[in-house]
């Protein structure tokens, strides 16, 4: 069992050994993409944000009417996040779909800097505190595993690219069987995230729209 782990532990601080550059590629591509959100959240007019607002306070005060089992919540939040994981992985794994891993990493950066731009623009303090319980928690979990399970996808695309341009067609095993361990474990991350989100984000979110 310990060699096992130990195992486990070489493979996982392996690969990112060597995604070092990447990590730092896909955290660029997650920052861009939050700014975005943010911009395009300044962009929108006055009539929309004011639609939107309305739908977020209906929408917060039904989770404060708990009409939203938690055992939903989850089920949704996992849905949409393995989605987008799913995504990545298999960008990776079709070699030159990398490109796609990184749109759905900017994409996910938007949807938070403009939900966050939102609250706080045109909730003011209350906003700000919905921005901090709603959204911080649970990507606390998701973000660095998103840039990670990316910056992963990216490093094994190059790496099979890399042997068939050398001439190397034999190995696209040894380094896919890795590839799997480690997005098994991000997927492991992710179930924590999803129950952060929907057991303990509406708590949270409750208490401010108490205030």
């Amino acid at each position: 069992m310990i060699t096992v782990r130990k195992k486990g532990k070489d493979i996982f601080s392996g690969y990112l050994g060597r995604n070092g550059l990447n990590l730092w590629f896909a955290l660029f591509f997650l920052v861009l993409g939050i700014s975005i959100g943010a911009f395009t959240e300044k962009m929108m007019e006055i009539s929309q944000k004011s639609e939107l607002l309305t739908f977020v306070n209906t929408y917060f005060n039904v989770m404060h009417l708990d009409s939203l089992p938690k055992s939903e919540i989850f089920l949704k939040s996992l849905i949409n996040n393995f989605k987008l994981l799913l995504i990545i992985f298999l960008s990776g794994s079709a070699v030159i779909g990398f490109p796609v891993a990184i749109g759905a990493l900017t994409f996910r950066g938007i949807t938070i800097g403009f939900a966050a731009a939102f609250f706080m623009e045109e909730m003011k303090v209350k906003g700000l505190l919905l921005a901090i319980f709603s959204l911080l928690p649970q990507n606390i979990i998701f973000l660095p595993a998103y840039v990670i399970a990316t910056a992963v996808s990216i490093g094994f695309s190059w790496s099979i690219l890399f042997k068939k341009g050398h001439g190397q067609n034999k190995g696209y095993m040894q380094f896919f069987l890795p590839y799997v361990s480690i997005f098994t474990v991000i997927s492991g991350v992710f179930i924590i995230g999803c129950i952060i989100e929907s057991y303990i984000c509406p708590i949270l979110i409750k208490m401010i729209v108490a205030i």
